[in-house]
């Protein structure tokens, strides 16, 4: 159980980076990227990110099968929820800011989940 926390608050700390960095951007123009374009954008910074986490942490988390199927499979919709309800709530009432977060960082933690599913060590 202390791994998938471990491995929950790993991608949490990568998803406070990116959204501390990308509340200090000023905007010129307040329109924001397509929602396809602002998807490719987070599932590379996802994979960058994934990549950076296993040059720090080499060794899984977790080691059982099933459990690190089950972080692949939950974790990102749960950063999708809270990175989208945090969105919601800072935001006020702009129309699909939810459905917008929601979906850049469930992209963002599942491709830094996917490339931590495939390259790390795990027993």
């Amino acid at each position: 159980m202390i791994e998938f926390i471990f491995e929950v608050l790993l991608q949490l700390v990568f998803e406070i980076v990116e959204a501390v960095f990308s509340s200090g951007v000023k905007r010129s123009r307040q329109t924001r990227l397509p929602l396809w374009l602002s998807a490719i954008v987070y599932a590379g910074l996802g994979v960058f990110a994934g990549f950076v986490s296993v040059w720090m942490f080499p060794q899984a988390f977790l080691h059982g099968s099933i459990a690190r199927i089950a972080n692949l499979l939950l974790t990102p919709v749960l950063m999708g929820f809270l990175a989208g309800a945090f969105a919601a709530w800072r935001g006020g009432d702009q129309q699909g800011i939810f459905l917008n977060r929601f979906a850049c960082a469930y992209l963002f933690a599942l491709s830094l989940a996917i490339v931590r599913f495939f390259v790390t060590q795990h027993a």
